[in-house]
C-alpha cells in the first residue's frame, strides 16, 4: 500500500476539522498512517511517500510509534523534503530511501510559552526532554556512523542535509538516482529565517474553530426563533 504524506503534520482531531471545511490536501495526520496499517494485507509493504515540512511533535511521536509497532514491512521514500517532525517520524521504517535532489531538515523543538517564571521553566524542561527524545531517534538510526554530539550540533543549527550526506550519516539507506553523488555539504537553515514555517499553507486552526462556533451560534439562534413562532 502506498500512502502520501505531503504538507504539514497535524493532530488527528485537527484533520477532522480541516476536512469538514473542505480542505483535503496540504496536511496529514497520525490516523492516516494508523488506517493504512490497519488495512494492510498480511506481508504487504507500507510505502510512505514523504514530502513534508513537519509539524506537530506529538503527531510525529505517534507516527513513529505506529511504524515501530507495524508488523508489516515499512519503507519511506523522501521525494522532496522530510523536515522537522517528518524527518524523525520515519526513522523506525525498515528502509528509508531518498531521491537525489531531496533533503532532510533537523532542528530543535520549539513552542510558544506564556506565564510566570515557573511556567517558563516548565516549558523549557519540556523542550529539553523533547530534544533529547528526537535526538535519540536519529542516533538509533545512524548507529556509529556519526556521533551524538554531531547530530546534536546539527539540530542546534537547524540543518538541511542533502541526499549524499544523509546516506553517509546513515539517516537513509539508499539514494534513488544517484548512489555516487558527491557530498553536498550542510546548509544552516536559520540563516534563511526558518523557511519551513514560510512553507505552511493551511489557515490557522483557531480560525476554523471560531468559524464553527459562530456557525453553531447562528444555527442555535435560528432554531430558537423558529421555536418561538409556535409559542
Amino acid at each position: 500500500m502506498k500512502l502520501n504524506l505531503s504538507g504539514e503534520l497535524i493532530p488527528s482531531d485537527w484533520a477532522e476539522i480541516y476536512r469538514r471545511w473542505g480542505y483535503q490536501s496540504g496536511f496529514y495526520c497520525p490516523d492516516d498512517v494508523r488506517n493504512a496499517i490497519n488495512n494492510l494485507e498480511p506481508g504487504e509493504e507500507l510505502l510512505l511517500e514523504v514530502n513534508s515540512i513537519g509539524g506537530s511533535v506529538f503527531g510525529g511521536n505517534e507516527i513513529y510509534a505506529l511504524l515501530e509497532g507495524c508488523a508489516n514491512p515499512t519503507r519511506a521514500v523522501i521525494q522532496s523534503m522530510a523536515a522537522s517532525a517528518a524527518s524523525y517520524m520515519i526513522m523506525p521504517c525498515n528502509r528509508i530511501e531518498i531521491h537525489l535532489p531531496a533533503q532532510l531538515m533537523i532542528h530543535r523543538a520549539s513552542t510558544y510559552a506564556w506565564g510566570n517564571s515557573e511556567d517558563l521553566q516548565q516549558a523549557q524542561q519540556m523542550l529539553d526532554v523533547t530534544d533529547e527524545a528526537i535526538l535519540n531517534t536519529y542516533c538509533r538510526r545512524c548507529g556509529d556512523r556519526v556521533s551524538r554530539d554531531e547530530l546534536a550540533a546539527m539540530m542546534e543549527n537547524e540543518t538541511y542535509i542533502g541526499a549524499a550526506d544523509a546516506l553517509r550519516y546513515g539517516l537513509v539507506d539508499s539514494i534513488i538516482g544517484g548512489e555516487n553523488a558527491a557530498q553536498s555539504g550542510l546548509l544552516v537553515a536559520s540563516a534563511f529565517n526558518n523557511t519551513v514555517k514560510a512553507m505552511r499553507t493551511l489557515p490557522d486552526i483557531q480560525t476554523l474553530l471560531d468559524a464553527e462556533k459562530n456557525e453553531s451560534d447562528r444555527l442555535r439562534q435560528e432554531l430558537e426563533m423558529e421555536k418561538n413562532k409556535f409559542i
